[in-house]
């Protein structure tokens, strides 16, 4: 008689019997440990080392749960970051040229936080550091990976039909703009003290003004992955023979939109701004001339995608002083805020993008 467990949506639930159940070795698996790993708000990773009867099965698997943390599940809830990111392994992932992490089983009950996905494990990859960014060569691989998924879904008419995709709808931004008016008061009164001069100014500035940036937004073409930024990168050391060398992950916030959404997003958050200057205009050309169709030809002009990519400069600013206030507070989540929303407040003034706030 084939065994089948109950659902497991807790860390603590998990048994050896589940394991080789979800990976299709049925009472194979007679040992299983589990180390948490990541640094995720949302949703929470764990390592799970395991033990086989015939040792022939992996010795590691990832599973991701929702986060433990009240605040975050009932954001990842009210958000539909857990759906989003369930479908995107059911019906996306296969199909992907883009490097994402192999799922051995997906589970999850919608308007819940009843989520689990158990993956390939991606080590000895790393993941990349926020905080402390990364080199040129990082970026322009990551870029790349950004390329691929764009060209894959650009002008897809399926993505206007899924309504677990995040989309830009007028009820969306009217959401959206209530609640910087709502957050933005804290978040300056969180990290006042940490925020520079053009940061602190710009948050005032959008929350005054963020309607005008949405009306001028360029029309979604594509499927972004959202939350595109260095934390959400695994990378394998350059001298190894391993590959890919970098995968994506934390598809939950995948997103009806611009490449641009993820472009100046990542390059904006990924260096300080001294090296910003120095390697902008180089990566985002590197990832324009991958920008193709299927029969290679450029989907934009390099003009039309630089004025995009200027005006989704607010897009990582705006992430750092939303999702700041609605998950839960760690230290390293404060300094990881405040860096993104100093470096992305560089990126706004530099490249001129205030001006996108003042159009009628």
């Amino acid at each position: 008689m084939s065994f089948e467990p109950e659902p497991v949506f807790d860390p603590q639930a998990v048994t050896p019997a589940w394991i080789g159940y979800v990976l299709g070795r049925e009472g194979q698996c007679v040992g299983c440990e589990l180390e948490a790993i990541g640094t995720g708000q949302v949703g929470a990773n764990y390592r799970a080392h395991l033990s086989w009867s015939d040792d022939e099965g992996p010795e590691s698997v990832v599973i991701k749960f929702a986060a433990s943390d009240s605040q975050s599940r009932s954001t990842g809830i009210q958000m539909g970051t857990y759906e989003r990111e369930a479908e995107f392994y059911r019906m996306f992932a296969p199909k992907l040229e883009v490097a994402v992490p192999y799922a051995h089983f997906v589970d999850f009950v919608p308007g819940t936080a009843d989520v689990v996905i158990v993956m390939e494990d991606l080590a000895p990859r790393s993941q990349g550091d926020q905080i402390g960014g990364c080199s040129f060569d990082e970026a322009a691989l990551a870029l790349s990976q950004a390329a691929k998924l764009h060209s894959a879904f650009w002008r897809k008419k399926e993505l206007s039909e899924l309504a677990w995709v995040s989309r830009r709808t007028p009820e969306q931004v009217e959401q959206t703009i209530a609640l910087m008016d709502l957050l933005q008061p804290a978040f300056v009164d969180r990290y006042r003290s940490d925020l520079t001069a053009e940061a602190l100014d710009l948050s005032n500035r959008f929350a005054s003004d963020a309607s005008h940036w949405f009306d001028g937004l360029p029309r979604p073409v594509s499927l972004v992955h959202g939350d595109f930024r260095l934390d959400n990168l695994m990378f394998a050391d350059p001298d190894t023979s391993i590959l890919p060398k970098l995968v994506v992950v934390d598809w939950q916030t995948i997103t009806h939109s611009h490449g641009a959404h993820d472009v100046a997003y990542f390059v904006g958050s990924a260096f300080e701004p001294k090296l910003r200057r120095v390697h902008e205009e180089q990566l985002v050309s590197n990832y324009h001339e991958e920008l193709v169709g299927a029969d290679g030809t450029p989907l934009l002009s390099f003009d039309e995608f630089w004025d995009a990519y200027r005006r989704f400069t607010w897009s990582g600013f705006v992430m750092a002083v939303l999702a700041s206030m609605i998950v839960g507070q760690t230290d390293r989540g404060d300094e990881m805020f405040v860096t993104m929303a100093n470096r992305h407040a560089s990126q706004v003034v530099e490249l001129e993008a205030v001006e996108f706030l003042n159009e009628s």
